[in-house]
Formats: C-alpha cells, sequence, structure tokens
C-alpha cells in the first residue's frame, strides 16, 4: 500500500520525532523509518499504523534536505526497537516491537531504495530461526562471495515463542511479564533463505538487550554495551566470522588507570575509518551524557569533550556516518527520548594519529560547510591551487611584458624609418641647392656654403639621434634576453617542482614496490609487442611479473604510468586478477597473482562442462559491470578474449578472472594503435576512440560466449551465423 506524502511539503521539511528507530545510510542518502512516534496506533494492525508506516524518510546528504517517500508492498509490524543493516541497494529488518502489549516479532523483511517496495523474506514463527524479540542488533557480512545476516542478542517473551538455540543461554534476572534475554546468534544466508546456528568458540557475550553491533568489515564486527542480568555492560567484544561460526573475544575495563567509558545502554554507535585504522563512535545512552571513540587496533578508549548537552544528552536515538573528505566525518544524530529530538550534526575532524577534533555544524550552514571542507581538502592535495594560481600570475606577467617590449619594437622603428625619411628629404634639399649654386655660382657661392654647413650641421644631429635610439634599443633588446632567462629558469624551477613532486608521490604510493624484492625465473608466461611475463617471486609469493620494454621509459610516460598503476591499486573485485604492486626504477615491472590457466588454454585442450561455461560467463559479466560503474569514470576493457580469463580450479568448478584490464589505458606507452584488442573480438566501432564506450567490452563479451558454447574463435564473416 502505498502512503500519501502531504500537499504541502516543502524543502525545509523535517521528520517527526521519534525514538527506537533506526537511520541506514546507502550511498549518499539516510533512509529512517518507523519508531516510537507521536500518534502511532498502539495497535497490532490498522489502516492508519499501516499508513504511517508505509513512508520512509529520505535525507540528501549533499543537501541536507529531508523527504518523505511512499513505499509500497507491506511494511513490517515491528514498528520499534527492531535491527536493520544494508546490503547494497536493499536495507534488511529484523524483529521489533508491535507497539501494544508484549507483542513482539522474528519477522525479516527487505526494503529496496530504488523501487522503494518492501518484501517479506521471513515470516513472523514461533516454529523456527531466532526468538521473537526487540533490542537486538544486527548486521551484514559477506563470507566467500555470499551474503549473510548476523542476528544477535535481544529480549522477548520466554513462552509462546521458538525454541531456544542449542549452546544459547537465557535469562529473566530483573525482568518483568515473563520476558527473557538471550545471546542467541543466528546467520541468515540471503541465497538460501535460511536461517542457520553457528557454532560459537571464545567469549560468548552473556544474555543481553540494548547493546550495538557494528561492522568492522565483511568477517568481523564489535559490539559494545547493554544491558545483562548483573546491569549495564562496558564491556567491549570482537567478533569474528565464518560461514558456520562465530569467535568472540572480550575486553573489560583494566581499571582506573586508563581511560574507559562508563557502562551503558540504549546508546549508538557508528564506524569511523581512518588511515590508522577502524574506531568506533559511541554517543550517549540511557543516564550518560558523553562521547566516546575506541582505537580497534590499539584497543584503547578516548573521550571527546567540548559537545553540546542537545549531542550527548541522548537515548534510543539513531546514528550515522558521512565521510565528507578522508580526514573529516559528519555524525547525522536524530530522535531519542531526551528533550533533545531534532536532527543535530557532529564533525569529526582526524588530524593525527589519536588526534580528533570536534564541532557542531548548524543546520543553516550546512552547504556552506559542505563545500568549505571539500575545497580544504582539494586545497590539500598534491597540486596546489595557489601553484597554479601563482604559475598563471607569472605567464601573465610575461605575456604582457613580452606586448610591451613589441610595442617598444614598433615605435623605434616608426622613428628610424621617420628618421631615414628625415635625411632622404634633406638630401634631396641638399642636391637641389647644389643645382641652384652650380647655377649661381658667383653671386651665390657663400650662401651654398652657408647652406652646406647647416646641412651637415642637421645631418650630425640626426646620426646623433640615431646613435641614441640605437642604445636604447640596445638596452631593451638586453632587458628582453633577461627577462626570457628569467622565463627560462622558471620554466625550469617549475619542471624541477614537477619531478620532486612525482619523485615523492612514487615514494609514498603504496603500489610501489623495489626491484631487489622481486626474484625473476627463467619460467616464460607470455611474450607481446609490450614486453613479455615471468614468472616470479616476492616476498616468497609466486606472482606473475609483467616486464615493459624501454620504449616506454620518458617523463611523460613515466606519469602516465604512475596514475594509472594509481587507479589498478584502487580496484578490488573477486573476478578482477589482483593488482599487486610494481616498481618504478629502470624498466617498469607490473606484479599481479599468478593463476594457473587461461580460458583459452582450456578450450584448446577439451573444452569446458555446461555448469562450468556458465560460472565463467557470469564471473566475466560481474568483472565488466565492476569496471564499467568504477567511479568518477567507467574503465573500458578494450581487449575482452578467452586469453585475457585466467582460471583457478574451485573445486568441480573454475574460478574466473579479467586480466589486462589496465591494458587499454596504457597504450600510449606501447606504440599499438587505438584499438588495442584482438580484432576478431573487436565491435566494429573499436577502430575509432571517439566511439568508444562500454559497448564494445560487451560486444567482445558476446564473441567469448560464442568461443565457449562453439569451442572455438568464431571469424567476423561467421558471427552472425553463429
Amino acid at each position: 500500500m502505498a502512503a500519501k506524502v502531504p500537499e504541502d511539503y516543502q524543502s525545509n521539511y523535517q521528520p517527526v520525532e521519534r525514538r527506537e528507530h533506526s537511520t541506514v545510510r546507502v550511498g549518499d542518502y539516510l533512509y529512517m523509518w518507523g519508531g516510537v512516534q507521536p500518534d502511532l496506533p498502539e495497535v497490532h494492525n490498522n489502516e492508519k499504523k499501516k499508513s504511517m508506516c508505509s513512508v520512509m524518510e529520505v535525507c540528501h546528504l549533499r543537501t541536507s534536505r529531508w523527504e518523505q517517500k511512499p513505499t509500497t508492498g507491506n511494511p513490517p509490524l515491528g514498528v520499534s526497537s527492531y535491527a536493520a543493516a544494508a546490503i547494497g541497494r536493499e536495507i534488511f529488518y529484523f524483529g521489533g516491537h508491535c507497539g501494544h502489549g508484549g507483542c513482539l516479532h522474528n519477522s525479516l523483511y527487505s526494503f529496496n531504495v530504488d523501487t522503494s517496495n518492501w518484501k517479506k523474506l521471513s515470516p513472523t514463527t514461533s516454529r523456527l530461526g531466532p526468538k521473537m524479540k526487540g533490542y537486538c542488533d544486527m548486521i551484514a557480512m559477506k563470507v566467500n562471495g555470499e551474503d549473510y545476516l548476523v542476528v544477535i542478542g535481544g529480549q522477548g517473551p520466554s513462552t509462546n515463542n521458538t525454541p531456544k538455540q542449542p549452546g544459547a543461554q537465557y535469562s529473566d534476572r530483573g525482568l518483568f511479564s515473563s520476558n527473557q534475554l538471550c545471546n542467541e546468534i543466528h546467520f541468515y544466508k540471503l541465497s538460501t533463505e535460511q536461517w542457520i546456528s553457528p557454532t560459537v568458540t571464545g567469549d560468548r557475550p552473556p544474555p543481553i538487550r540494548s547493546f550495538t553491533l557494528t561492522s568492522i568489515n565483511n568477517s568481523s564486527a564489535i559490539l559494545f554495551g547493554g544491558v545483562t542480568a548483573n546491569g549495564d555492560s562496558n564491556n567491549v567484544y570482537i567478533l569474528n566470522f565464518t560461514d558456520t561460526s562465530v569467535n568472540c573475544s572480550k575486553l573489560s575495563s583494566p581499571g582506573r588507570s586508563v581511560q574507559w567509558p562508563k557502562e551503558r545502554r540504549s546508546h549508538s554507535s557508528v564506524l569511523i575509518n581512518t588511515s590508522s585504522g577502524p574506531h568506533l563512535l559511541v554517543v550517549g545512552g540511557v543516564d550518560t551524557y558523553d562521547i566516546w571513540i575506541f582505537d580497534i587496533n590499539n584497543k584503547s578508549w578516548k573521550q571527546l569533550v567540548n559537545l553540546p548537552i542537545n549531542v550527548t544528552d541522548r537515548c534510543w536515538h539513531s546514528l550515522s556516518a558521512w565521510s565528507v573528505t578522508p580526514t573529516t566525518n559528519w555524525i547525522i544524530v536524530f530522535g531519542g527520548c531526551s528533550p533533545q529530538k531534532d536532527t543535530a550534526v557532529i564533525e569529526l575532524r582526524y588530524t593525527s594519529i589519536n588526534d580528533w577534533s570536534t564541532s557542531i555544524i548548524p543546520l543553516d550552514q550546512y552547504q556552506e560547510k559542505l563545500q568549505e571542507r571539500r575545497r580544504e581538502w582539494e586545497a590539500s592535495q598534491p597540486v596546489q591551487p595557489e601553484d597554479r594560481r601563482e604559475i598563471d600570475r607569472l605567464t601573465r606577467v610575461l605575456q604582457e611584458r613580452e606586448r610591451e617590449l613589441q610595442e617598444e619594437r614598433r615605435e623605434k622603428e616608426q622613428v628610424r624609418n621617420r628618421l631615414q625619411q628625415q635625411l632622404q628629404q634633406a638630401q634631396q634639399q641638399g642636391q637641389e641647392k647644389e643645382r641652384e649654386a652650380r647655377e649661381q655660382e658667383q653671386n651665390f657661392q657663400q650662401q651654398l656654403q652657408e647652406s652646406q654647413q647647416q646641412l651637415q650641421r642637421e645631418v650630425q644631429q640626426g646620426e646623433e639621434r640615431e646613435q641614441g635610439f640605437q642604445r636604447q634599443l640596445q638596452q631593451a633588446q638586453q632587458q628582453l634576453q633577461e627577462s626570457q632567462e628569467r622565463e627560462r629558469g622558471l620554466e625550469q624551477q617549475l619542471r624541477e617542482r614537477d619531478r620532486q613532486e612525482r619523485d615523492r608521490q612514487e615514494r609514498e604510493s603504496p603500489w610501489v614496490v623495489s626491484r631487489n624484492d622481486i626474484r625473476m625465473t627463467e619460467r616464460i608466461l607470455g611474450r607481446g609487442g609490450w614486453g613479455e611475463v615471468r614468472v616470479a617471486h616476492f616476498h616468497g609469493l609466486e606472482v606473475a611479473a609483467k616486464v615493459l620494454h624501454e620504449t616506454i621509459i620518458s617523463e611523460y610516460n613515466v606519469s602516465l604510468f604512475s596514475r594509472e598503476m594509481n587507479i589498478a591499486s584502487k580496484i578490488r573485485h573477486p573476478n578482477l586478477l589482483q593488482f599487486i604492486g610494481a616498481t618504478t626504477e629502470g624498466n617498469p615491472i607490473i606484479l599481479t597473482e599468478l593463476m594457473p590457466t587461461s580460458l583459452r588454454k582450456e578450450l584448446e585442450t577439451g573444452g569446458l562442462a555446461y555448469h562450468a561455461t556458465l560460472s565463467i560467463s557470469l564471473d566475466v559479466a560481474c568483472a565488466l559491470n565492476y569496471l564499467h560503474l568504477f567511479k568518477p569514470h567507467p574503465i573500458l576493457h578494450r581487449d575482452v578474449s578467452s586469453a585475457n580469463v585466467l582460471l583457478q580450479p574451485m573445486g568441480e568448478t573454475w574460478r574466473a578472472k579479467v586480466s589486462d584490464y589496465g591494458s587499454a589505458n596504457l597504450q600510449p606507452l606501447i606504440g599499438r594503435t587505438t584499438n588495442p584488442g584482438n580484432p576478431v573480438y573487436s565491435a566494429p566501432e573499436a577502430g575509432n576512440p571517439r566511439e568508444h564506450s562500454p559497448s564494445m567490452d560487451v560486444f567482445s563479451y558476446g564473441v567469448l560466449l560464442l568461443e565457449m558454447i562453439t569451442q572455438r574463435i568464431p571469424l567476423p564473416e561467421e558471427r552472425k551465423r553463429e
């Protein structure tokens, strides 16, 4: 059922106050649903409750604007104290309180943020799965390529509930209405839609509720605080998962000699990633008015101070983190059962190892502060804007000086022409006077002599003026030469600065490896126009070493090579050949993981089983999809072929990994044409760089599929028939 959005909705819309809810971030958006709200009917279900729960509050983090979006399908009945986690573009909701009496649920729903549609994955039942409960928590994990949800702890009725989980503990100490705390741990495997009871080892948490469970990475999480049978807790548990087990490690307060937060419940936590490792930020809780941050690697706490009470005095609120820059996170706090319930934004800046600064971002300055932080980050990057501005300024000064010198040359040329013209006129006058003197030699001899003397004086003055202009011209030429020398000096300084900056970046680049750490073998895997590939040893690991020719070594090509290696070091996908590193001295050597065989070899030696063909096809498609969706710009492979699909045996099937996905960007280095791929696989537009797009790779992928099915390479004239 779709809910109606109020007609008077405007850009300054704010969601109504609420508590015992969750806010989940997907990309640059926050999604907030449910919670205890004013006027929410305290019933199992009716039309008003369904209407109020059939909307999703969405905040666009780039603008700080909230909007209320209608949803389709039936929303969960557990509207508060539920658990939520996101996987990709879907948000999952488990359990929760119905709003009347002790009605609790163990249903599992998914919400698609693109379609705004609810889907029930597992109903509320007393037959299997976790018990019907609230105040538990849930995270997403990924093991061996499979997505799982992990549900831990919580509180629910001791009767009319699911069977107890083997190995789990239950406690009703200090509780009313036949409720129980539990320390159940359940996995939900999305691909099979089944609940799993894993093997638990180590320091399993006691029966607990109102804690926080936060993912550290795909296979580990951190649990903090909560209520146990002995009261509120301030213990930390590190949980490490496999597909069938979980290992628990407990950290307790060592005493007053070390900073450690007090016991708490109903707080909120969020993970903050920094250059020194992951940290857990904890805000508020019942009867706690503070904020702490936990260094997960160093196992140390630090209290963050100087934050206003409207941030610290909260419980049953939601907390979300958004990375504005690699060193700045904005923490969005909403709701709670304290007097402070509206949106608050904490700015958390990581300045050095375990050194943090905090401040509050006023909502009316959100956009201004966001732009300011982005500008600060851009200004701190290796290519400094002020250097560019100084270069532009010097360029303008040199251009202006050049125009002035050209104008001076034009003026001096005009003076010289005018003097020459005057000299010619004077000579003509002298000749005329000489002719007159000859005709009237006797009568005007004296006058002729005086005229000659006057003429000589004028010529002498003209020559003196010309010499003066010549000296001025020489001085101007000398000034021009000095200006040109200064310009060449500045250019040399800029080139030296660029070289030093490039050297510094290469030294600091994580992908740069030393040639001394590489031991080449005589085993050659392949040769090409770019060089050859050999088996090598790198720190005891057998790797593939691609040695490029000397012809690519130039200042520009080395810079292009470094940029491409920086991009390759950021690419992570299970179906792309793993980039390990590269050298920068001498002939570049690129290190990748070593694969046992290729699709070409397997097709040439007998082909593949049908299920293996399907698996490899899907792996290649996933790899190309990742490259084409890479941000900020898609990556085109441009050489999809069976030779570039490497295989690793995985039991009775294969795992495929696409190699040479960066070769297209290195074509200028190795002197190949604008169509880098094998022409047998190339799309018609491959010869025109202006028409290159992801469709090229899709075309080559289609040819690859034909080759896999027919077990031979289809020639271009056979494609249509095939």
